[in-house]
Formats: C-alpha cells, sequence, structure tokens
C-alpha cells in the first residue's frame, strides 16, 4: 500500500496528510528534489562508486546544462554499473567462448541484479536519497570498500588497474549480504583461502589452483559436507588426456596407483580386468566428445590424488577443495598446477579447525577415527558455509594491497564500458 499526503486546513495553516496512493514529491518534472540533486552531483564530480564508465559523454552534457532529465539517464546508468559492474560483459562472453574453442577450460561466473529504470526512477520520486537508491547494489564483500579507497587514493599504471579490474569483479559476486558474514574466500591469482568468521579472519593457507589451460571457475557455492578418506572418481577428459596414455607407457599403471575400473562410478559394482580393454581405441578423435564406457576409481591411499580429504561445495563444475599428497608444490611461488580443483597448503588444519567450531556435525575426536578407519566416510556441516571463488589481482590483506599475476588472463580480457 503506498501513501499519499493531502492539503487540509487547520487554523488557517495548511498542512499534509496521510491517505492511500502515490505520495508527495517535491521535485521538478523529472522527480528531482534539490538535496537529491545536489547529493547525485557530488557523487558523480568524485565517481563516489567508480560507477561513471560510459557515462562520460552523457555527465559532460548534462555539466553544460544541467538538464534533469539527463541525470535520471545518469542515474539509471550509474545505478546499473554498480550493480553489474562497469565490464562489457557481452564482450567478455564472445572471448570466453573464443577460449573455449581453443580448448582452454574456463568458467566465470557473475551474478546480475534487477537494477532496472522503472524501479531506480521510482525510488527517486518516492523520495528516497541517492544513497537510498544505491545501498541495494553496493556489493556485500567487505574487500569491495577497501579497493574502492584504493582506487581513490592515487595509484598509477599497472597497479591502478588492477585495483579496477579486481573492484569491477567484486561487484560481479554474489550480492547476498548474508553470505559474507562467515565464508570462505578463494584468491585465484594469490594462490591463497582465507576464513572469515563473522567478518574476522581466522586462518588463511596456500591453495594450488588450476592450469591456465584447466582454470578453477569463478563462482560461489556452499559448502555442506566433507568427505574423508575419499576415492578419486577420475573424470573423463583427465582419464584421456593422461591416465590411459600412463597405462599404455606401463601396463602396472593403474595397479600401482591403486585404481580400479567400473563400467559407473558406483563403487559396488562389478569391476573390469583393465587387461580386457582396448584403451587406445578412447584416445581417437571420435572419442573426444563421447563419454568412456569404463570409469576409472582411485581408491583411498596415502598416495590419492585427493589426499585425505575434500571439501564439498555442490557446483556445475565439480570443483571442490581436497589435500594432496604432492606437498613440494605449496614451496613454489606459482601454484596454478590443478585441473580446476583447489588443493590445500593445510587441510587438517581446515578439517580441525571446522570440528573443534562446532561446523562438522562430528566433533574432532570422531573426525580422527573415522580417519584412521581408511574407509571412505562422509560428514555433513551442522551448517552450511558460503564458499566465495574470486579472482582479485589486487587484494586488500592484512599486510595491505597486494597484487598478483594476471594468470588467466582476466584483466586483459575484461573491458570496462566506454574504454577504448
Amino acid at each position: 500500500m503506498k501513501t499519499i499526503l493531502k492539503w487540509v486546513g487547520v487554523g488557517g495553516m495548511l498542512l499534509w496528510l496521510a491517505g492511500c496512493s502515490g505520495g508527495p514529491h517535491f521535485g521538478d518534472s523529472n522527480g528531482w528534489s534539490r538535496t537529491q540533486k545536489q547529493e547525485f552531483e557530488r557523487i558523480l564530480a568524485t565517481d563516489k562508486y567508480a560507477s561513471l564508465c560510459g557515462l562520460e559523454p552523457l555527465y559532460r552534457q548534462y555539466l553544460q546544462n544541467r538538464n534533469t532529465q539527463i541525470l535520471s539517464k545518469l542515474l539509471v546508468g550509474y545505478t546499473q554499473n554498480l550493480a553489474n559492474s562497469c565490464i562489457d560483459l557481452k564482450a567478455f562472453n564472445a572471448r570466453q567462448q573464443e577460449r573455449t574453442q581453443r580448448k582452454i577450460h574456463t568458467k566465470f561466473k557473475y551474478y546480475l541484479q534487477d537494477a532496472s529504470a522503472s524501479r531506480t526512477l521510482s525510488a527517486l520520486r518516492a523520495g528516497q536519497s541517492i544513497a537510498e537508491i544505491f545501498q541495494p547494489y553496493i556489493p556485500p564483500i567487505p574487500q569491495f570498500q577497501r579497493l574502492l579507497s584504493a582506487w581513490h587514493s592515487g595509484y598509477g599504471g599497472a597497479q591502478r588497474h588492477k585495483i579496477r579490474m579486481s573492484l569491477e569483479r567484486a561487484k560481479l559476486m554474489k550480492p547476498d549480504p548474508m553470505l559474507w558474514r562467515t565464508y570462505f574466500l578463494v584468491n585465484i591469482p594469490e594462490f591463497k583461502v582465507r576464513f572469515f568468521e563473522n567478518g574476522t579472519e581466522a586462518f588463511e593457507m596456500k591453495v594450488v589452483v588450476g592450469k591456465p589451460k584447466w582454470q578453477t571457475p569463478v563462482f560461489s557455492a556452499m559448502m555442506r559436507y566433507v568427505t574423508l578418506n575419499p576415492t578419486w572418481n577420475v573424470p573423463d577428459n583427465i582419464a584421456r588426456a593422461e591416465e590411459i596414455p600412463h597405462l599404455l607407457r606401463n601396463k602396472n599403471y593403474f595397479k600401482r596407483k591403486r585404481m580400479i575400473v567400473l563400467r559407473s562410478y558406483d563403487l559396488d559394482s562389478k569391476p573390469v580386468d583393465p587387461r580386457t580393454v582396448n584403451w587406445g581405441k578412447y584416445l581417437r578423435p571420435e572419442w573426444k566428445k563421447k563419454e568412456l564406457p569404463y570409469k576409472l576409481i582411485q581408491l583411498p591411499a596415502k598416495g590419492n590424488a585427493l589426499g585425505r580429504v575434500k571439501f564439498m561445495f555442490p557446483n556445475p563444475y565439480s570443483v571442490y577443495m581436497h589435500d594432496t599428497p604432492a606437498k613440494s608444490l605449496f614451496k613454489r611461488s606459482y601454484r596454478a598446477f590443478s585441473h580446476g580443483c583447489i588443493r590445500l597448503n593445510k587441510p587438517m588444519k581446515m578439517l580441525e579447525y571446522l570440528a573443534r567450531r562446532g561446523y562438522l556435525s562430528k566433533n574432532w575426536e570422531e573426525t580422527v577415527a573415522l580417519l584412521k578407519s581408511w574407509k571412505l566416510k562422509t560428514v555433513s556441516l551442522s551448517r552450511p558455509i558460503p564458499v566465495h571463488v574470486g579472482y582479485f589481482t589486487a587484494y586488500p590483506g592484512k599486510g595491505g594491497l597486494g597484487f598478483f599475476p594476471d594468470i588467466y588472463g582476466f584483466d586483459k580480457l575484461m573491458h570496462l564500458k566506454g574504454a577504448e
């Protein structure tokens, strides 16, 4: 129900009384009050939210004639740039498709908000301040405000570009504030994951992420359970690219790796003797896009590719965080070596923290006992935890603003609206 105010006479004075319908507004014919106009002009003058991109010609036109019809167009455009970034997403999508055609596994999920012109202008006419109009679209990710401050502080050159692109990618992350209180944040270019608890960083650790041709996807999901003593269900593309060629070179490869062959990923199904399969057939071009009739599964073991534990946040990309036997990779500064999953430097630290803090349905002692069984076990979380996989080539950490290599080339692929 909307409120309307009517003029009535009381003791020789005119007063507003509330009724039902559209609310009062003292703005001009385009809906602008003087206060709103002054507030937005101050925002535009400094580009407070870094969202003027592509609107500069319109802004110059407004400065010449102060026409509030033009100001309304600026408000709509600025709100949309704040809500859904200044990145030319159509052009970016086309570049992503080109990379996919070149057999680069790349996924960048962005989350758009409804910032329609009608919604914005209705809020203006209802008398909302510009701050109130913008508030629902300001990214709730805490790092956004620190990146915004850095962008306004005078960095130049390559560093300024990294700050701006990281700022814009923050605008494209999950916009629900409830998902930014207690959460994991993986920063791909930094090769790190952090756990924030009630807004405070609890711990961080090194990670290994996907190779440039097998990129870790950028997305958000909910961690719901952990798997202890996991099996590794080898994806068909990895089986074709790596595991089958290894077997063809060494007939004992599967045995040494504790791999079994099944006709599905069902561990209860009857194993197939790998010596009875013509593996070379499945490396031929006609099989590249077909599902393999045999599935490779690596059983729990010290040398299992997933180590002793994996942290599951179900998603369309089959990506998760997990242990790894390849510990030496964490000594390197560049750590893009996986097929997309996120390998953890100290997975037991993460597991123990979650267990002792009550995030798991089992306590730490019960969890340790399950680990020692060497049997595949699943432990659910007592409450889901958001996992955000982001791409920040500039990141405001505890030690200040850090700058990192553009390992997947997103800083180059993503262009701002209106940029030449």
